[in-house]
């Protein structure tokens, strides 16, 4: 029997493909683990995107099968880890692309960077060793990566449609100068990088977990959305969600003093780091309105709040 976690049920049913991909997963974890030899764990409780489960493969080697739900920002996630090759990411063992299906290093005790309680500093050293680590890696030229111009072009056509079609209606109060200007910094700001490498896209802090394998403590990002362009396109979600941040919004002092933190560790560019968390900000929150969240847990309502106090940072840091 193969259990579908209730989050991952909830968050793929009704996408388009997805009822038949849940009613098709059970076939899909057979195969995985008849090609690899695994015996399952119970599955993990909190993917979105995909089920992720504890397995041993025939020789007792500690490994996670992943099964991700098509969808574009996971298609070059392999390739991704295979560049990175355990520094920085998490060590991938093995893939069947046919049925995006992973096989990965396990990490012990696992437990992610936003459920330790540590203090800004340290909550943004990790964050930001992770992204020099990363960044040193070489990326084969011809690689499958899209590019930051892509997407982030991408997302500003259809944070454009959005603009049109919801805001006539929404419920809460817009602030349509803010909605301009993310648009405008989405369509701008891969054209001026100072800095490309191969960036991560999603470096959240329930995407970074503990590894104390072989007694020494490291930190690995998992899930990658993998992009070539401005590495200053990564510390929004890593410098927004630090404490309880979905119940009150950081002050932009704040979180100018953790981007200079982190800028000062990198050598990133801190201002540009404020714009590109205010367009993604702003983007998030349309994403949220248009599923029609536009209150509660990471509704549209608290995304805008927090995309202003990103405004407002990047003015204090001279953007």
């Amino acid at each position: 029997m193969v259990t579908v976690p209730e989050g991952l049920r909830r968050s793929i049913s009704g996408d388009e493909g997805g009822d038949e991909w849940l009613e098709a997963l059970p076939a899909l974890i057979a195969r995985a683990a008849q090609r690899w030899k695994l015996t399952l764990g119970r599955p993990f409780e909190d993917g979105m995107a995909a089920w992720t489960a504890p397995v041993t493969g025939p020789a007792g080697t500690a490994a996670v099968l992943k099964i991700s739900y098509p969808h574009s920002e996971a298609r070059h996630e392999a390739a991704a880890l295979r560049v990175w090759a355990g520094s920085g990411a998490v060590r991938i063992l093995d893939s069947f692309e046919d049925d995006w299906a992973l096989l990965l290093a396990r990490c012990t005790p696992g437990a992610a960077l936003r459920d330790e309680g540590l203090e800004d500093f340290d909550h943004v050293r990790i964050g930001a060793e992770l992204i020099e680590r990363m960044a040193a890696a070489t990326v084969p030229a011809g690689g499958p990566f899209p590019t930051l111009l892509q997407v982030a072009s991408g997302l500003a056509d259809v944070a454009s449609e959005r603009i049109d079609r919801l805001a006539g209606s929404a419920p809460i109060r817009l602030d349509r100068g803010l909605l301009v200007e993310a648009v405008s910094l989405l369509r701008t700001l891969p054209l001026t990088a100072p800095r490309e490498g191969l960036a991560h896209g999603d470096l959240n802090p329930g995407n970074i977990l503990r590894d104390d394998t072989g007694g020494a403590v490291r930190w690995v990002a998992i899930d990658p959305k993998a992009v070539i362009g401005d590495l200053n396109w990564d510390p929004w979600p890593l410098i927004t969600q630090i404490g309880d941040w979905t119940a009150a919004v950081t002050p932009a002092t704040e979180l100018a003093a953790r981007t200079r933190l982190l800028a000062d560790l990198t050598g990133l560019d801190a201002a540009r780091i404020a714009a590109w968390s205010t367009a993604r900000g702003v983007e998030s929150a349309l994403w949220a309105a248009n599923r029609g969240w536009w209150t509660g847990f990471r509704g549209a309502d608290g995304d805008f709040a927090r995309a202003r106090a990103w405004a407002s940072a990047t003015k204090i840091l001279g953007g």
